[in-house]
């Protein structure tokens, strides 16, 4: 099987380390979790700052040096791991995330993260600037999508700042941007059924430039049965997803949960 690349763009840039590490707003009461640490020049900062941090290292090229740096310092733990696979849950919690993501993997890792959100106060990360572009959206832009309506259901999304190619080695070929995203208590908008809403999300965005009512159609077998459709809780079907709110997903979603009993739930 072909080992997935392990490429990554260290942070060289000191002053925006200490940017990242200030807007993290770390104390000693604080856990930090680090996904993939590298070279170590946020890591050194995290654990000034916290009052236990664990680094979670892919490569074990790269584990191995930085483990025996930080050796002495017993507040510091290194695991070799694929954060893709690894449970957050088993880590003491609640706990912050710190993290110049490996952009390869990024919404990957996020999207997983998000999964462990009752364990996390927030995490500050740094990543592509094409996926924060999507991270903050609104409804009707070319970056909005089916990530932007995933993330704002479950998060509060603040941009912190903006860093160039310079910033790293090597120089990627894109910018980067900072991103705090905060945990809600509970989602942004009320649904009845979570998973209705989402499948609908996913099937509003199956093919972007199509209209609603299409998608929908080579989403369920119920919109392929019935071709009158043109409205459903007072949204026009010849919209296109980019187009609705979060808040018009739910109202798609607990529309379709009422009306059909044969719904797939």
């Amino acid at each position: 099987m072909k080992k997935r690349p392990l490429g990554q763009n260290f942070l060289i840039d000191e002053e925006v380390a200490d940017e990242i590490v200030a807007s993290a707003g770390i104390s000693k009461d604080d856990c930090v979790v680090e996904i993939g640490p590298g070279k170590g020049v946020l890591t050194h900062r995290l654990a000034e700052q916290a009052g236990r941090l664990i680094a979670i290292e892919i490569d074990p090229k790269l584990f191995g040096p930085i483990k025996k740096e930080f050796a002495s310092q017993e507040h510091v733990e290194f695991i070799l791991a694929d954060a893709l696979k690894f449970d957050f849950g088993s880590l003491p919690h609640p706990f912050k995330v710190v993290s110049n993501l490996p952009y390869y993997a990024a919404t990957h890792i996020l999207k997983r993260l998000i999964t462990y959100r009752a364990h996390i106060q927030d995490m500050t990360l740094m990543l592509q600037k094409e996926v924060v572009d999507r991270f903050s959206a609104e409804p009707d832009s070319k970056e909005y999508g089916s990530l932007t309506v995933y993330l704002q259901y479950h998060c509060d999304v603040e941009r912190v700042l903006e860093v160039g190619k310079n910033a790293f080695l090597p120089a990627p070929k894109v910018d980067s941007s900072v991103v705090k995203i905060t945990p809600l208590e509970k989602p942004r908008v009320q649904t009845l059924d979570e998973k209705i809403f989402f499948k609908v999300v996913h099937a509003a965005f199956f093919h972007k430039r199509k209209m609603l009512k299409n998608n929908f159609k080579l989403w369920h077998k119920q919109f392929k049965k019935e071709k009158d459709h043109t409205f459903l809780a007072d949204i026009d079907l010849s919209r296109r997803g980019e187009t609705l709110s979060l808040q018009e997903f739910a109202d798609l979603a607990d529309f379709l949960y009422h009306s059909n009993e044969e719904f797939e739930k």
